[in-house]
């Protein structure tokens, strides 16, 4: 029955944005959103499907379909009679929980039309005499993740009053035209200016993504991998502990969480996070199902300095302001700073906390989530029902199900050392590594069982010259380096930063481009006895100016041009800049002797245990 209870509609902003976003990845099933509730006990099936079929009938979203009219995506609501509630038994079969998993998934990953198709559906899954599955799946165009939750509650309630006798009509949901209503005259509201004034004041000096945060933005064409684990009672326990001696929430605890996992594993200073929220505001509104969620950028600056609760006190004023401009849409932002081929939101954290039980008559329901959306980077989505659940959803074209899994595993890492930490404890230490990682990595992979002569690489590399001194060691450019010719430019180097007071245990950044040059300064800081950290060139100057701070660099040997001198690192405070190609340097090492080092010539005795080289990755 192709009929409509009402005329076409103009979108709301936020079934825009998804609309677009679906253009561009027509073959993306992660804009479903499917959810089901695990209800055990002596439940009435026919129950259930007459509340289905009330909630059907109430819920327009469930009924929303869409058509372009004049080249403009409009929305209309559709028939109920049109939308069957599907009843299926599979309580006979050999594992009827897979069997229903295996329907769920089945039906979830079903192409939808767009265009006047049907984008919800609805089943009830018997699993057994004592377990019923009351599966949902929508469209994230017509439904988001708070819409989802109204429903389920929606759904409870009826079924709740038909068991007792009760008319279910009281508590009857709200037609989206109230939402409509509420975005349309935001959207022409001084609100919506001001709004605009506070996040373009929020973001307006985002530093520009470089190559390899433009690939991180890569819009995904498939459905999200998600990897997902529970999280121990303790955890949990210790978490609302800290959060309790931080004086914050558990859930804002979590978000900083996530920005401090983002500085540990991308050195940034400069940190924004996106956080999902309902992005309407009113009990009324609250009360209706469907699509204005958004994105809120949380924007935080994470460095060598920042402790607990300075990264807790971020947080909260962050996301305490951000709440109260929580309208304007993530996608306008986007476009005010001229960066709408961009995302500086790669991870996202969503923490859902339900503290209102379903129940369905004298049984206690349990929310499973099997879509929450499309993900073009990370998510992370922390759900606090029946215990504390992590789900990390990713983007396939730059994540797999084994990387999804470590993100999980690392950002629970982070969020036991923040429940043990010590609120001036400084987040740098935080721990990304588990046990069993920092054994394979620091014990099994270093227990090569090969026996290595004791000694330095120094006197590793001046053996290889005193054996080969005229040997092709480097070819750069077409030009030719022998081992001779390689070790006197690095023992100049040595000599040059012994008498900056480099010796063992000193890190010298080396930041040069590839050639013999690079070469000649690596081995030149090894034989004045100290650890080279190579710096890439192409590094944001931010990143750079952490590492250089971070590993405690004493001085920095480089090129001219390169960042413009110590102003392009940052201007990190006791870092000296050896410019190797500037005409003073250039007069230094001229000036120095290119023969063997003297026993006597380091500062200190250089050991086979001295670090030889630090990496950051």
């Amino acid at each position: 029955m192709a009929t409509s209870e009402g005329g076409f509609r103009e979108l709301m902003a936020g079934q825009l944005a998804i609309w677009y976003a679906q253009q561009l990845a027509p073959g993306n099933r992660g804009f479903n959103t499917a959810e089901y509730l695990e209800i055990n006990g002596p439940v009435d099936p026919d129950l259930l499907v007459r509340a289905a079929r009330q909630r059907l009938d109430e819920a327009e979203g469930l009924r929303l379909r869409f058509r372009v009219v004049d080249g403009i995506p409009q929305q209309y609501v559709h028939d109920s009679r049109d939308y069957p509630v599907h009843v299926i038994d599979l309580s006979g079969e050999p594992d009827p929980r897979a069997a229903a998993a295996e329907w769920m998934r089945t039906e979830l990953d079903q192409p939808v039309d767009l265009l006047g198709g049907p984008l919800s559906s609805t089943a009830v899954i018997k699993v057994g005499n004592d377990l019923f599955f009351w599966y949902q799946r929508g469209h994230h165009l017509a439904l988001d993740g708070h819409g989802g939750w109204t429903l389920a509650s929606r759904g409870a309630e009826i079924y709740t009053a038909l068991a007792e006798g009760r008319s279910p009509e009281d508590g009857a949901l709200g037609p989206l035209s109230v939402l409509e209503d509420a975005d349309r005259a935001y959207r022409s509201s001084a609100g919506f200016e001001q709004d605009g004034r506070y996040w373009h004041g929020v973001l307006s000096d985002l530093p520009e993504a470089d190559g390899a945060e433009a690939h991180r933005a890569l819009r995904a064409q498939h459905a999200p991998v998600r990897h997902t684990s529970d999280v121990a009672a303790e955890d949990d326990a210790a978490l609302n502990a800290a959060a309790h001696q931080l004086k914050t929430l558990p859930s804002w605890l979590l978000i900083a969480a996530a920005a401090v996992y983002e500085h540990r594993t991308t050195g940034k200073r400069d940190v924004v996070i996106g956080l999902p929220v309902r992005g309407r505001s009113g009990i009324r509104e609250s009360g209706i199902p469907g699509m204005t969620a958004n994105t809120l950028p949380i924007r935080l600056t994470i460095g060598n300095d920042t402790s607990v609760e300075d990264v807790v006190r971020q947080t909260s004023r962050a996301v305490r302001n951000g709440l109260r401009h929580q309208r304007y849409r993530y996608e306008d932002m986007l476009r005010d700073l001229k960066i709408v081929d961009s995302n500086p939101c790669h991870l996202h954290i969503n923490v859902l906390s339900v503290d209102q039980e379903l129940r369905f008559g004298d049984l206690t329901a349990t929310g499973h989530t099997l879509s929450s959306g499309p993900v073009d980077g990370v998510r992370i989505d922390v759900y606090d029902r029946a215990g504390m659940q992590i789900c990390v959803a990713a983007n396939p074209g730059l994540h797999d199900l084994a990387s999804a899994g470590e993100v999980s595993r690392r950002f629970l890492n982070v969020v036991r050392w923040l429940s043990a930490a010590a609120p001036t404890e400084l987040v740098g230490r935080a721990d990304l590594m588990g046990e069993a990682e920092r054994q394979r990595v620091l014990s099994d992979w270093n227990s090569t069982g090969a026996e290595v002569a004791r000694a330095t690489l120094p006197e590793l590399f001046e053996a290889q010259v005193a054996r080969t001194p005229d040997a092709v060691a480097v070819v750069s450019e077409g030009v030719e380096v022998s081992y001779a010719e390689l070790d006197a430019r690095a023992n100049r180097i040595a000599r040059l930063l012994i008498g900056r007071g480099v010796g063992p245990e000193s890190v010298v950044g080396v930041c040069l481009r590839r050639g013999a040059d690079l070469v000649a300064a690596l081995l030149g800081v090894v034989k004045a006895g100290g650890a080279y950290l190579p710096v890439d060139p192409e590094y944001p100057a931010e990143r750079i100016a952490y590492m250089l701070a971070d590993a405690g660099v004493r001085c920095v040997v480089t090129g001219e041009g390169l960042f413009g001198g110590s102003a392009g690192f940052g201007g990190v405070a006791g870092v000296a800049f050896v410019v190797v190609d500037g005409p003073e340097v250039v007069g230094e090492l001229a000036a120095c002797d290119g023969g063997p080092l003297g026993a006597g010539e380091r500062a200190g005795v250089l050991l086979p245990e001295h670090p030889a080289y630090v990496i950051y990755t």
